[in-house]
């Protein structure tokens, strides 16, 4: 069970009633059945959220919710993990389509907590917000995985026609067009088979991506 499994196991436990939950950043791929194989030995601290504008409302109120929330970062707090990183839709980069395309996590395991992640278009939108080495090396790693499972992944071309009708939060949008290109240039490259700058890990930890040997 990687971190992100055992995340979200603990929070399934302290739910009293079915919920919803939409997962993106290393978490997406670490939760699913057909990536996670693939990332033996890789983890992530956190499970980062998604609230759907049409259920915000819905998931303020849920005071079982935010107390699953709280119980669950109580328990994991000695091993470092948590769930604290739950953003509204409208503070993520991601297409105005991006509902449409929303992809289930099915898991036995899970009793009540029902997961669901963006497609790897968006996933990779969503990196748009900074752009930085870090998320250039996430979104090889992310559409290197894709190839490997479906033959097929975002082209840059197509993830530069999506940077484009992306919607975009007001505190990323004065960096948006710098991160965008270099997110796309980054996919370029991969395509190209050139090799990239490598990521610092100084000042940020990685999120998780990335394959196993």
């Amino acid at each position: 069970m990687n971190t992100a499994q055992q995340i979200a196991s603990t929070l399934d436990r302290h739910l009293k009633i079915q919920t919803d939950m939409v997962v993106f950043g290393s978490a997406a791929l670490l939760l699913d059945r057909n990536f996670a194989p693939r990332l033996a030995g890789r983890m992530t601290n956190d499970i980062d959220v998604i609230l759907p504008s049409g259920r915000e409302l819905a998931i303020d109120a849920d005071a079982q919710f935010w107390d699953a929330i709280s119980a669950t970062n109580r328990e994991l707090e000695a091993k470092g993990l948590y769930i604290t990183h739950i953003f509204p839709e409208r503070e993520v980069v991601l297409t105005p389509e991006w509902k449409q395309f929303i992809i289930p996590l099915p898991n036995p395991g899970l009793k009540k907590l029902r997961l669901s992640r963006p497609r790897m278009l968006d996933l990779v939108v969503s990196k748009m917000g900074r752009g930085d080495l870090q998320d250039q090396a996430d979104v090889r790693s992310m559409l290197t995985l894709q190839r490997e499972f479906s033959l097929t992944a975002p082209s840059a071309a197509e993830i530069a026609a999506a940077s484009k009708r992306a919607t975009v939060p007001e505190v990323y949008r004065e960096i948006f067009t710098r991160a965008a290109a270099q997110i796309i240039e980054s996919v370029r490259q991969l395509e190209q088979g050139e090799k990239p700058t490598p990521p610092s890990h100084g000042n940020r930890q990685s999120r998780g991506y990335g394959m196993s040997p």
